[in-house]
Parts: C-alpha cells; sequence; structure tokens
C-alpha cells in the first residue's frame, strides 16, 4: 500500500490546506542558487519562513554556470540571493554568511510553529554534510525535538545524481515508522543513514573544484545543478502539499533513467536491520 509522509502535522494529504513552513537551505551555489527561487515560487501565499546559509563569495567562473551575474561577483551568494528573491517575491528572506552550524541557524526551527520544518542541504562535500547530519542527531539548546526536522538532501556527479528525504538517523528510532491503517509514514532514514557513504569523503589528490569549476572541466554537466534542483522542488511542493509520498530518487542523464523509490517498510526495514513489522506494526485484528 502506498504511504504518505507526515511531518508531524496532523493534518496529510490532498485536503491538508496550505502548510505552514519553515524552511533552511544550505548551500547557495550551483543546485542551491536554482532551488532558492523554486522555494519562494512554492511559498506565495502561504505562511513560511526561508533563511539561506552560505559563507562563499560569487566569482567569475560561477556567472556562466549558476544564479548569478557578473555585478554579483565578489559579493556572498546568500546575501545576493536573499535581496533579489526579497525584491522579486515581496517576501522575507533571511540570510547568514557563516558556515552551517546546528546551534546558529537550526535554532529558527525551534521558534516556529510550523507544520513543515526542513532542512535542504545543497552542498557538495561530506564536511558539510556532517555538519547536517548533527541537527537530526539530538535535541539542541533551542529546544526542538530533532524528528521533527526533515532533511532534504541533493548531489550529483557529471549527469546523475541523488535527491534523498528523511528524519532519523538511529535505526532503532525507525520503529513504528509507519501507520498501516491509516497509510502514514511519520519517519524515514536520514540521507546519512541512506548513503552513509555521503559523511565520508573520498582521498583528494586535489583541491576539489566547487560547482563552476567542475563544469569548466568536464566533471560536471552544464544543466546538472537546474534537473537536481527541479526534483528537489517537486519533494518540497509536495511536503507542502501533504502529498509526499517518497524518500528517494536517483537519476542517470547519461543512460535517460529516473527511480524514485517509495516510503515503504520494506525499504526501511533493509536500511534500518530491522523487521518490516517492527517499522510497520501490523494492524490488529478484532
Amino acid at each position: 500500500m502506498p504511504y504518505v509522509i507526515d511531518t508531524g502535522s496532523d493534518r496529510v494529504g490532498p485536503d491538508r490546506g496550505e502548510c505552514g513552513a519553515t524552511i533552511v537551505l544550505v548551500g547557495c551555489g550551483g543546485t542551491g542558487g536554482f532551488l532558492a527561487e523554486a522555494v519562494c515560487r512554492l511559498l506565495i501565499g502561504r505562511a513560511s519562513r526561508l533563511y539561506l546559509v552560505d559563507p562563499d563569495r560569487v566569482e567569475l567562473h560561477n556567472v556562466a554556470r549558476q544564479a548569478f551575474d557578473r555585478r554579483d561577483v565578489g559579493r556572498f551568494k546568500a546575501e545576493v540571493l536573499a535581496f533579489r528573491l526579497a525584491c522579486r517575491f515581496e517576501r522575507e528572506v533571511s540570510f547568514s554568511l557563516l558556515p552551517y552550524n546546528r546551534e546558529l541557524h537550526a535554532r529558527v526551527f525551534g521558534d516556529a510553529s510550523s507544520d513543515l520544518r526542513l532542512l535542504v542541504g545543497c552542498v557538495d562535500n561530506a564536511a558539510a554534510r556532517r555538519a547536517i547530519a548533527v541537527t537530526l542527531d539530538a535535541p539542541s539548546r533551542g529546544g526542538w525535538p530533532p524528528q521533527q526536522i526533515w532533511w532534504l538532501d541533493s548531489g550529483n556527479g557529471r549527469n546523475s545524481g541523488q535527491v534523498l528525504l528523511g528524519n532519523i538517523t538511529r535505526p532503532e528510532a525507525l520503529r513504528r515508522a509507519f501507520i498501516p491503517a491509516q497509510g502514514r509514514c511519520r519517519a524515514l532514514p536520514a540521507p546519512s543513514l541512506q548513503r552513509p557513504d555521503l559523511l565520508h569523503a573520498p582521498p583528494e589528490p586535489r583541491p576539489q573544484p566547487d560547482c563552476a569549476e567542475a563544469v569548466a572541466d568536464g566533471e560536471q554537466g552544464p544543466t546538472i545543478n537546474q534537473i537536481v534542483a527541479s526534483i528537489a522542488a517537486s519533494y518540497i511542493e509536495k511536503l507542502l502539499a501533504g502529498t509526499c509520498a517518497w524518500m528517494a530518487s536517483y537519476f542517470d542523464f547519461d543512460d535517460g533513467t529516473l527511480r524514485c523509490l517509495p516510503a515503504d517498510p520494506k525499504i526501511v526495514s533493509e536500511i534500518a536491520g530491522l523487521h518490516p513489522n517492527a517499522v510497520a506494526p501490523p494492524t490488529a485484528r478484532r
């Protein structure tokens, strides 16, 4: 049976209505810049808060492949996007010029009474993903329950990549993640649990290039970031509507394939090393 992801609100399904959201987007470069605009469009008419986090400045080689112009060179990416999107969509867009830090940036989730608390990772290295993953590990001084924060992670190679969604970093916490009688899924393996390799950087023979440099070197396709941003935006659209039923999407446009994995007890039980009945207890017969 299909399961719909419940992000913590009592309203799930197409009749859910408008969902208040607090979204923190980490990484405003190749994918993040395009996704930030898509998110603003999705938030039109919704009670929402959007925060952009990125310490990097726009460089000249970013102009050809990222969401920036020559006049932006030398300015901070998060600042450029925040001001541009605030003017275009007539909304408040907050930004931070510091590297992502749980205690500093995720405290906004504790201040908000949103139906959706979403941490979006558009980063290209293991260290940044580890910093994001810590947010879901334990309660912070901000006071939010970590399982109420959902992490949407995006990543890519030359013409392939993945988008992963989850909120739980410990396998044992996935017990009773599904409510079969209601068709609801309350918990999914975090991206770091679905793909532990994303938290461990392979040996680098030379300095890691950013997205634009990777395109110039032929290591990334020129349209790959827009593709990843579009898939990630589809997840956010469905999460806002209360109709999201996916936990992962993998694509390879050299092979012409796109595979979406549903929020499914069997898949989750295999990742967690638990029996399917542990993650989706059978409905008791009367």
